[in-house]
């Protein structure tokens, strides 16, 4: 019996996801837990894993391709199941150049499009796999700063890239019937699909851009950034409680701990301590209903260039210090190095955000991240004077400051918390 292989669920609020390429092709064999596809979501691209063995028998979803969440992309059989396309339409295989490294189909054509070298990159995918976002990288960092809107139009007056150009050859399409048609300028891919589309009416101009100034568009990634976030601090009425701690004792026990646990880890240690004497806020409110969990799922805040990622230490209470620190340093690899499983993005009950890295940032305020119902922002870690019974003295503190989501949660909620998190310290310290 085929097992059908869905769009996963990327997130809160997520509606679809664009399939970017296949990693395995019909006919090859499986087996669960194998990367079978790349998917781009609001907040990343992931890799998506088989839920059986067997044999990918079909793609029902091409690369490139924006895809309803629930929707059946794929099936996997048995082999006796599989039934190899016509030769008239083969089926997409990866594509490698020579001898050098292993290259996706939508990466091999990017490529081109951009005239990378594939054989001089190093991938990032599976098996070094070079991916989509390994072209745009090295063409990102080999690439000239960005021309003025005001340069590079052609006899027309028309703008666009050359991949631009490229699509509207294909497509049969002249650039300067687009324009006159009342789009804006420059022209874009998806200025191109609305122009094609039966009922192609003129899009919004384009902004207006100063002298000096060039135009960022911005990715998904942050147009869901804004969009989430603005939702969570007008629909959740946020307050905020700050606390100052000391943490002598506690570095000098890591120091003489073995193992390559850091502040941040014992931080993310002492907070899953404290939510299960907490369990106020391990929660989420979605749709009217608080739940409580049981386990703790703690979201880890990653900043990468395109923004910010909060990928999910599944069932942090079963972890040692030492074990939770080597599971946090393989996350935020995968989070920097774009290997993320889709299970790594999904389910977070509370979120550390930490920005101690910076010495400059005594303390700061965090959004909630929705569903959940609290967030804690660390400041940085470094001298100040402490009144120690009626001394002073210079100590290493730093600012954890909680927002809660005053809808489910109280201030002695936060309170609590920040208590608890003291007795913890104290804890570990002694």
């Amino acid at each position: 019996m085929a097992v059908d292989v869905l769009m996963p669920n990327l997130g809160f609020d997520t509606q679809t996801g664009r399939l970017l390429e296949w990693l395995k092709q019909p006919g090859d064999a499986v087996a669960k837990g194998d990367a079978i596809a790349v998917i781009e979501s609001d907040k990343a691209n992931v890799e998506l894993e088989a839920l059986a063995s067997g044999v990918l028998l079909e793609h029902l979803a091409q690369a490139e391709q924006e895809v309803t969440i629930g929707a059946v992309i794929a099936r996997i059989g048995s082999a006796a199941d599989y039934q190899p396309a016509a030769p008239s339409t083969p089926a997409a295989i990866p594509v490698t150049s020579g001898s050098g490294p292993r290259v996706s189909p939508v990466a091999q054509r990017i490529a081109r499009e951009l005239q990378v070298p594939v054989e001089q990159l190093a991938g990032s995918g599976g098996r070094g796999r070079v991916t989509r976002r390994d072209v745009e990288a090295y063409h990102k960092e080999a690439a000239p700063p960005p021309i003025s809107l005001n340069n590079g139009t052609d006899a027309h007056g028309v703008k666009a890239l050359p991949r631009v150009r490229k699509a509207a050859r294909e497509r049969g399409i002249d650039l300067a019937a687009v324009a006159a048609a009342g789009f804006p300028n420059p022209l874009t891919l998806e200025i191109l699909d609305a122009f094609s589309a039966p009922s192609a009416a003129p899009a919004p101009s384009a902004p207006t851009v100063p002298d000096g100034a060039t135009l960022v568009p911005l990715s998904r990634m942050r147009q869901t950034i804004g969009r989430r976030l603005s939702d969570s601090m007008r629909e959740a009425p946020h307050f905020y409680v700050t606390g100052e701690f000391v943490f002598d004792a506690a570095l000098d026990k890591l120091k003489s701990a073995a193992g390559k646990a850091k502040i941040n880890d014992l931080i993310l240690h002492l907070v899953t301590q404290t939510l299960s004497r907490v369990p106020a806020l391990n929660a989420t409110f979605q749709d009217g209903s608080l739940y409580r969990h049981e386990q703790i799922h703690l979201a880890v805040a990653v900043a990468r260039e395109d923004g910010l990622i909060t990928p999910v230490l599944h069932n942090a209470g079963r972890f040692s210090l030492p074990g939770l620190a080597a599971e946090v340093r393989s996350l935020v690899d995968r989070a920097r190095t774009n290997r993320l499983s889709v299970d790594d993005l999904q389910g977070g009950t509370f979120t550390v955000s930490n920005m101690g890295m910076i010495a400059q940032v005594e303390h700061f305020t965090a959004v909630i991240n929705p569903p959940q119902v609290a967030i804690l922002a660390v400041g940085a870690l470094k001298p100040r004077p402490v009144v120690i019974d009626g001394g002073l003295f210079i100590r290493s503190t730093a600012h954890l400051t909680l927002s809660g989501d005053h809808r489910v949660v109280d201030g002695m909620d936060l309170a609590r918390f920040m208590a608890v998190f003291q007795e913890e310290l104290d804890r570990f310290s002694a």
